[in-house]
């Protein structure tokens, strides 16, 4: 009987809250025109926003294999290295005579800051070699001719061969170090593996479906939802605060 009571107690209260709120906001047009309209007018720029900045969607790409190594795009290239070494003058030897015969032109010299000088007069086609050990080295091309980082972080799906994770393999990045690699392991095991790095074949891996999320708009959009809101909570709070006046 109490369960039932109280049931109906809870009912009673629930329509006579509404019955007020109801009547209040009859009474003050003025502010519920305005929670009304408010949220309507940054929809309007959400949806705005959201037409102007769409997701990119991309379809799904097949794996692409890249052109065989080409000595060709090595053309007329002056490779300089250092320090010179009877070890590193034998390596270069072989790239220049045995690997890229007729392409490169090899330059020495002593150290780092003298072969830095020199590529400045030389840019479109210097690329530096600095020797760690006999074993290690680092190739040293300008900025324009690679990418600035080997890790690529946009869609494949945007591009085709001439993505910038492919500029590796395109530039001739790919095939001065497989012949610089065999040149190493020619002088340290007596074996000629240039054959097979030459042969060597790149794929462009596929990829599914994607769709590209922009985050710049969907940041706005966040800031956007709770301004649009905020009309809400800033009357409930102006109601609240009469009602506690009025007592």
């Amino acid at each position: 009987m109490s369960t039932a009571i109280r049931e109906v107690g809870v009912w009673r209260q629930t329509r006579t809250l509404l019955l007020k709120n109801y009547l209040i906001k009859c009474r003050t047009k003025k502010s519920s025109v305005q929670e009304i309209l408010f949220p309507l007018f940054f929809l309007f720029w959400l949806i705005l926003i959201s037409m102007m900045h769409p997701n990119k969607k991309y379809e799904e790409v097949p794996n692409i294999e890249l052109n065989p190594m080409d000595k060709l795009t090595l053309s007329n290239l002056i490779l300089g290295y250092t320090p010179v070494t009877n070890i590193t003058s034998s390596i270069m030897q072989k790239v220049s005579t045995d690997h890229l015969p007729d392409v490169i032109i090899t330059e020495e010299y002593t150290n780092e800051k003298e072969m830095l000088t020199s590529s400045l007069s030389k840019h479109s086609n210097f690329v530096g070699v600095v020797f760690k050990d006999s074993m290690s080295y680092e190739l040293r091309f300008f900025p324009d001719m690679i990418p600035v980082s080997s890790i690529y972080m946009d869609s494949r799906a945007g591009c085709s061969k001439s993505c910038e994770a492919a500029q590796y393999w395109s530039s001739g990045f790919t095939v001065l170090q497989a012949s610089i690699d065999a040149a190493i392991i020619q002088w340290k095991t007596n074996v000629s593996l240039w054959k097979e790095l030459e042969s060597t074949k790149a794929v462009i891996m596929g990829e599914t479906a994607v769709v590209e999320i922009d985050t710049f708009p969907r940041g706005v959009i966040l800031i956007y939802l709770v301004i649009a809101f905020s009309p809400f909570g800033y009357f409930l709070a102006i109601h609240i605060v009469a009602e506690k006046k009025k007592k």
